[in-house]
Formats: structure tokens, sequence, C-alpha cells
């Protein structure tokens, strides 16, 4: 697919592999780190949380500029709608593995876009299915370091896809981006154009 793009786009804050799935848009992108406040009350159900996150962060950016087009991204687990602390520990990553293991959680992903002054922003979901996670295999899991390294606790672009046993909805989504969905987004929003003849379609 032959794209490209109408305005330098740059990824704010960006987690896990967004930037390695970005990439694949073979767009130009800049990435940008800042400290933004999040002392805003946000909501506990996992598909308003994570919109109103990408929003509050869009909004509450330094010195954007107005002729630039910043995307920012926040995912998060739940379970059975309670979404689940990332571990920031090995004894908190083991508990956060038996708690998935031989369970559906959900990933919920929030793509915000700010330029030209407005803000517009989208939600996936996906459902994710573990295997029967053994003690052992936790553990060795845990070792690799995979668990701290990413936003939703274990990454399938690498070690932790042997944990998945089915995904219901966008695999990229599940491992950092949804890319087809994002595509489709861009493309409405005139951020980025399809080369004549060629067909952008979402997930």
């Amino acid at each position: 697919m032959s794209i490209r793009s109408n305005k330098d786009i740059i990824l704010l804050n960006p987690q896990g592999n967004c930037e390695e799935l970005f990439g694949k848009l073979q767009l130009p992108f800049s990435v940008i780190y800042q400290n933004v406040p999040m002392d805003y009350a946000l909501p506990t159900n996992p598909f308003e949380f994570a919109n109103s996150s990408v929003v509050v962060k869009l909004l509450r950016m330094q010195k954007p500029h107005a002729s630039l087009c910043y995307m920012n991204v926040k995912r998060v687990v739940s379970l059975k709608g309670e979404i689940i602390r990332l571990p920031r520990t090995r004894n908190e990553a083991i508990s956060y593995f038996k708690r998935l293991s031989n369970n559906k959680h959900k990933v919920t992903t929030a793509v915000g876009i700010r330029y030209e002054d407005q803000l517009s922003s989208f939600v996936v979901q996906s459902d994710v299915t573990m295997h029967r996670l053994s003690e052992k295999i936790i553990a060795q899991y845990v070792e690799t370091g995979e668990p701290f390294e990413q936003d939703v606790g274990y990454n399938i672009m690498g070690v932790g896809q042997n944990l998945v046993k089915k995904i219901d909805g966008s695999k990229y989504n599940v491992a950092g981006l949804p890319l087809d969905v994002l595509r489709t987004f861009l493309t409405d929003k005139k951020i980025i154009a399809v080369e004549k003849g060629e067909q952008v379609h979402g997930n």
C-alpha cells in the first residue's frame, strides 16, 4: 500500500511496541517525551479510562504546534471489566499472570490525535484468551523481562506470544497499535493520503 503523510506526525510518549508498529505504515514520524500531569480523575471503565487518558494528555501537553499532528496511545488490560494494574516487581508479575492464566481478558487501546487545535480519538478492544500457565512457565516468562517492557504486561511480538491461546479481534491491537483502524482513521482525518488506485480497509 502506497500512502503519504500530509502532516508531520509526532508520537507523544510512545510505549511498548508502538514505535515499531507505527513504522510499518512506512510514514515519517518523530517522537517526543513530556511529563504530562495526570491528576484528573479518570473513569474506571476500561473504554472510558483509555479514551479519557489520551484526550487529557493531548490537551495538557506542552507547547503544541498547530501545524503538527500529535498522537498519543493508551492501552489497558481488564478482567471482567476491572482494569488490572501493570506489574512493577517480580512478585507482582507472577500474581498478574496467575490472574490471566486460563482466562479471557480484554486489551483496550485508545488512540488520540491533536492537530490544528482539534482533538479526535478512537478506541479498539480485543479479547485475549491465555493458555493455562504453570508456575514454572510464569516464572520463566517473568525472567525474560518482557512484562516490564510492555504497556499490557506481555509481548505477543516476542516470547509472550507463547502465552496466548486465542485472540478475538485485532492482533495488531494486542501487539501494541491497531494499525488497520489507525490507517482508516488517519485517512478520514486527511492526515495521510492513499495513492490513487489504492484503498484503505479498516479492521
